[in-house]
């Protein structure tokens, strides 16, 4: 006998119970016996104490470990973290805002996308003349807007004890738009101009020129007749500029630009001037003169630059090289203001603005600026400010992927220069006046430098730098505006460089600030200080409660709350409230005496506690176990040892029949199961029945005993009559069960259905309801219970086969009979074909192209219907199709009645052993027979449709090889030439033999329905959805176009480094197709040019990032190589994600609306 089965009732589920102590305990339950409380400690499982080694069982009531951690510990979350979890509500603490250097420069706070106005402020903060003039500024214009916030700002930079500024305040006054990006050269010239307007209107001589001694320089065109040698009378009209616009197209270092911006202009031809002291139109020159350079001198970098091509503003991200002194004496006029002056025009650099990203409408800006009292270089990014040790040259990574610290810049301005020979570039200046020369409007380049008096020559500009000059230059891919100051400039108001104390006004400013500033982060201090002694109260309490929770052993009464609440509440911050003990109630409202694991034993004294701080309930103890559960429990668990005790017999019966200790007369008067059904009630151990009945694989349509001979699955086996009324009363019980849950199923949706299935109607004003019967009725018949399962009785002894199964067994028997002898006459007929046996052609003999489908499923017949081929009593094989509509299938649809053609191509030729055979044969669409076959075949399987199957004769043709073509061996050079198509179906081991051979036909091959199918087969291919292509980063320098396929025929799906697959649909574009490839090879898509395999060679797949990968013919299981070009940082995704080219570039509205544009200055001009 097998091991009773232990499974335990459904119904007694986590019942603390065994058979034994259930029977015992519900005897005395049936005899009227209360149970004791230590009974019902035991039911459960709560009447065994827990080990003080133990860590947390969910089984023992009594078990409290785990609730809390141990003293000292702490847990991620909850109570119990680190950091109490109301601390996350206080925000972040101000005193980690403090200065803690005062040497340390201050940052400033990005409002979001003011970058820009951060890095221009910080420039001006840190030009100290500029920083000292600004608190001289006394009331009334200390108390504008404008001036008093920056002036405000300026000393809390200074004097603050924050590590970073807050602007708000001056974006406010100005009206700046903190959603939009925008230019921090305009936004600094703006600023400028309105400062001087401010300051200007003051009245205070000390302030009201500030920003043109500081920032203002004059230039003039001065036009020099060649015939007379004066000037024209606008030479002398000088115009006032506050930066120089530097051009980076097309230079690649400051002195070449500067150069080219100097540089003479020819006027002649049609463009000739008109010259007022000759009278007449005369040759002349013409060209810019720097009359006065300012003490500061402003260079605009111009690196945004309008795409003709794209129709919007891009930036331009060339090499350009600026040195850190310069000496501009050279570049001056020789009768400009300052070329006498003994004074030196040697400037260094003071500050750098850097516009980092390559898109023109986004990006962020940072400084770097030399502070002048310290003589070091500070890096201003918003917030943080850092010093740099190298100076601007160490910090490579904001000049972009081209930075670089060069030697002197000689030999870039060479080259410079030799680029920039030939190439036109208009140039634009505001104060140009019409009387200087025709057409001053638009004027033309100047291409190149005359030897004239009061001309600047070639010989006079520098093509080298200055022994003043700096031996280190920079080279930069981002920096954006540069600002020199004049080495020997010394101001009137003293040294440039000095730093004055803070006006008293703004003293109490600064000191009211910083006591708030203290203020908060005292009150900081002070809360976090309470919250986290609440924090360690509650922990006090939790713990306190928790060593009143365990129950000693002498005490009589406890009471028993939820585990999952009580864990909760344990480990909550804030404190839970309300004591829910509902999931631990039965439908009675006592305790279930099911559910140890769901609960905790405490005692009293610990539950007064929880009432006392959490309320709830309800109270439940060891006497307010349900006896009604209890008994339904023990009950069930009663009924199921006795259907276990069944089982085990019905078992051992069963195993008693493999064994044969059945007797042969028990097995007689028995009744009769199927064998398969049998055999997979022993497999589960009798712990279910199946779906289906013990008989109901053996059972006919007519409810009779199925013939044996039908197959395995009918074998039978008798069963000793005990067994059977076992497995009869199981089934009937099991069908009970399943027919009560069709039943509950079918009411929940009828009356699911009766409650959304209803119509609103209106009667007398009111809405009423009205069932929709037609609805409801149909999905209550959809939802109406199964019809019964039946369970036929088959007795051993009188039971018989059916009759009419018998018969039709016999009638199917003879017709198989005779199809299986007609097939395997078919197969001795032609055994080579029904084998597959390949045919080796010779020449002169005439074959017949069959369709090869239509010859598979005939292989598959006659050797499938065959003795040998098909087991005892197995069906036979499926019959071949129609062979007419086979043949059909392989003539085009393009031609008709004997014009019909070959739909498919001819079949490929292998040369094995000296002789020519068939060489596609699992590819081809047709197949190579004997004519004898063809015409043995066609009489069986289609002789009344034999005059209608047109027969495809093909035949083989020695060929000889002779200058890329091909002529039927034995015949005349002119008879019959076959060219370069046939070559191409030749296998390639007998393409370069002297000797080859090709398949002809009778109809030929129609190459618009091949072509036709080809482009069909692609256009299939090219449906595909999450397929895989293998993608390759291969190192510009070690591409080349002509390059092999870099896996060959063989396609590698393994990944490695710089090789990886990756997952793209056919509607995909070439922009989501390189947005994953910078997911998976890090580049940058603008730097990823993607390569395809095409006609030999690899082939770049195009610019139009909106195309589908399905328009470039991109397959499944594609090879594609990605060559990184290294243009773009490939951190910077920028110009990628800015600006589609299919979207059009947005209106630039600049700083309309604000501050900046309504004040009407009209004072700054660039240079262009």
């Amino acid at each position: 006998m097998m091991k009773r089965s232990k499974a335990t009732p459904k119904g007694a589920a986590g019942l603390a119970l065994d058979v034994n102590e259930a029977l015992k305990f519900k005897q005395k339950l049936d005899n009227g016996q209360a149970p004791s409380r230590q009974e019902l400690l035991h039911v459960l499982q709560a009447d065994k104490a827990c080990d003080s080694a133990c860590k947390g069982r969910k089984d023992n009531p009594n078990c409290l470990h785990g609730l809390v951690p141990a003293v000292g510990s702490v847990r991620r979350k909850g109570l119990w973290q680190k950091e109490p979890q109301g601390l996350m509500h206080l925000g972040v603490d101000p005193a980690g805002l403090r200065r803690q250097d005062s040497n340390l420069p201050c940052g400033l706070n990005n409002l979001g996308n003011t970058c820009y106005v951060n890095s221009a402020l910080q420039c001006l903060f840190m030009t100290t003349i500029f920083r000292n003039a600004m608190y001289q500024v006394a009331p009334p214009a200390a108390d504008d807007n404008i001036l008093g916030h920056i002036r405000r700002l300026f000393a809390e930079l200074q004097a603050g004890i924050r590590y970073s500024a807050d602007p708000k305040a001056f974006a406010q006054a100005l009206n700046l738009d903190h959603t939009i990006q925008q230019d921090g050269q305009e936004f600094l010239k703006l600023l400028l101009s309105l400062l001087e307007s401010k300051l200007g209107a003051s009245g205070q001589p000390a302030v009201q020129s500030l920003v043109p001694d500081l920032y203002r320089g004059s230039y003039a065109y001065e036009t020099i007749c060649k015939e007379c040698g004066q000037r024209s009378q606008g030479s002398n009209r000088d115009t006032h500029f506050y930066e120089l616009d530097i051009q980076v197209k097309g230079s690649a270092a400051l002195d070449s630009s500067l150069a080219d911006m100097l540089s003479a202009e020819e006027l002649s031809g049609d463009n000739q001037y008109h010259c007022d002291f000759c009278g007449k139109k005369a040759d002349a020159t013409r060209q810019l003169c720097l009359r006065q350079l300012p003490p500061y001198l402003c260079l605009s970098l111009q690196r945004f630059v309008f795409d003709m091509k794209k129709l919007m503003k891009v930036k331009a991200t060339d090499k350009f090289s600026f040195p850190l002194s310069i000496d501009l004496g050279p570049y001056q006029a020789p009768h400009s203001k300052q070329q006498g002056a003994a004074a030196s025009q040697v400037y260094d650099l003071q500050a750098i603005l850097i516009h980092k990203g390559s898109s023109a409408s986004q990006g962020h800006y940072v400084a770097h600026v030399l502070e002048g009292s310290t003589d070091k270089w500070w890096r201003f990014d918003d917030e943080t400010v850092t010093a740099m040790p190298e100076g601007p040259i160490g910090e490579k990574a904001d000049h972009g992927v081209a930075a670089s610290s060069s030697g002197p810049s000689g030999k870039k301005t060479e080259k410079a220069k030799g680029k920039a020979k030939g190439k036109s570039r208009k140039r634009k200046a505001s104060g140009k006046s019409e009387e200087e020369f025709e057409d001053e409007s638009t004027p033309e380049p100047m291409q190149g430098l005359i030897d004239q008096p009061g001309v600047i020559s070639d010989t006079a500009l520098p093509t080298s730098p200055s022994p003043q000059s700096s031996s280190c230059d920079i080279t930069s891919s981002n920096a954006y505006m540069l600002m020199y100051k004049r080495r020997s400039w010394q101001s009137p108001q003293g040294s440039p460089l000095a730093v004055v104390p803070i006006p008293e006004s703004l003293r109490g400013y600064i000191k009211e600030e910083n006591q708030r500033f203290d203020a908060a982060c005292s009150e900081f201090q002070s809360t976090q200080q309470k919250v986290r002694e609440a924090v360690k109260e509650q922990q006090n309490t939790v713990r306190n409660i928790l060593q009143l929770a365990p129950v000693p052993q002498d005490e009589p009464d406890c009471r028993f709350v939820s585990a999952d609440w009580l864990a909760k509440w344990a480990d909550s911050d804030p404190e839970l409230t309300s004591i829910d003990n509902s999931s631990l109630q039965c439908p009675h409202g006592k305790l279930l005496p099911n559910k140890p694991a769901e609960m905790k034993r405490i005692s009293y004294i610990a539950w007064e506690e929880l009432q006392q701080r959490c309320g709830g309930g309800p109270d439940l103890g060891p006497t307010d176990v349900c006896a009604v559960c209890l008994l339904d429990m023990l009950d069930a668990m009663a009924c199921a040892d006795e259907q276990g005790q069944a089982t085990q017999t019905a078992l051992a019966l069963a195993e008693a029949l493999d064994e044969q200790e059945v007797s042969t007369a028990a097995a007689c008067e028995g009744y009769y199961v199927s064998k398969t059904w049998l055999q997979g009630w022993k497999k589960r151990q009798g712990r279910s029945m199946s779906s289906c009945s013990p008989t109901e694989g053996i059972s006919c349509p007519h409810g009779a005993l199925l013939p044996a001979a039908l197959g395995p699955r009918t074998k039978r086996v008798a069963v000793p009559p005990l067994l059977w009324d076992y497995f009869k009363e199981s089934w009937q019980r099991a069908e009970r069960q399943h027919q009560q849950q069709q039943a509950e199923a079918s009411e929940a949706a009828t009356a699911a259905d009766s409650a959304d299935g209803e119509d609103v109607v209106m009667l007398d004003g009111l809405q009423q309801q009205q069932p929709d019967s037609n609805g409801v009725a149909a999905r209550a018949q959809s939802s109406s219970p199964e019809p019964a399962r039946s369970l036929h009785e088959f007795p051993a002894r009188t039971s018989c086969e059916c009759e009419a199964c018998l018969n039709e067994l016999s009638a199917s028997t003879a017709n198989g009979q005779v199809l299986a002898s007609e097939a395997e006459q078919e197969r001795m007929q032609s055994p080579h074909l029904a084998a597959g046996t390949p045919l080796y052609l010779e020449a002169g003999t005439t074959y017949t192209l069959m369709p090869r489908p239509w010859l598979q499923s005939w292989r598959a017949y006659v050797n499938g219907a065959s003795k040998r081929g098909r087991p005892s009593g197995a069906a036979l094989p499926p019959h071949p199709p129609s062979l007419k509509e086979a043949c059909q299938a392989l003539l085009c649809t393009c031609h008709f009645g004997n014009d019909a053609k070959l739909a498919y191509p001819l079949p490929s030729l292998a040369h094995r052993r000296g002789k020519w055979m068939q060489g596609d044969a699992d590819s081809s669409m047709f197949e190579v027979v004997a004519t004898a076959d063809w015409l043995q075949l066609l009489s069986r399987h289609a002789a009344e449709q034999e005059d209608s199957i047109r027969q495809i004769e093909t035949a083989l043709l020695p060929l000889i090889l002779e200058n890329n073509t091909a002529r039927v061996e034995g015949a005349m050079p002119d008879e019959k030439v076959i060219g370069d198509n046939v070559l191409e179906t030749l296998q390639p081991a007998h393409a370069t033999a002297r000797h080859a051979a090709c398949l002809d036909s009778n109809p030929e091959v129609c190459h618009d329905a091949i072509e036709q199918q080809e482009a069909d087969a692609m256009a299939a291919r090219l449906v595909y959805t999450d397929a895989e292509v293998m993608v390759e980063l291969v190192a510009q320098a070690d591409f080349k176009p002509s390059m092999l396929n870099l896996t060959g025929d063989r396609k590698s799906k393994r990944a490695r480094k710089g090789r990886a697959p990756i997952k793209v649909s056919a509607d995909d574009k070439v922009r989501d197709l390189k947005l994953k490839i910078v997911q998976t090879l890090n580049v940058h898509p603008e730097n990823a040019l993607i390569h395809v395999f095409r006609e030999g060679h690899w082939q770049v797949l195009g610019d139009d990032i909106d195309a589908r990968l399905a328009e470039h013919g991109i397959l499944p299981d594609e090879e594609i190589v990605v060559v990184n070009t290294h243009i773009y940082d490939d951190d910077d995704l920028g110009s990628f994600f800015g600006q589609t080219s299919s979207s059009k570039p947005q209106e630039e509205r600049g700083f309309t609306g604000t501050a900046l544009s309504s004040h009407g200055a009209t004072a700054i001009v660039g240079l262009e």
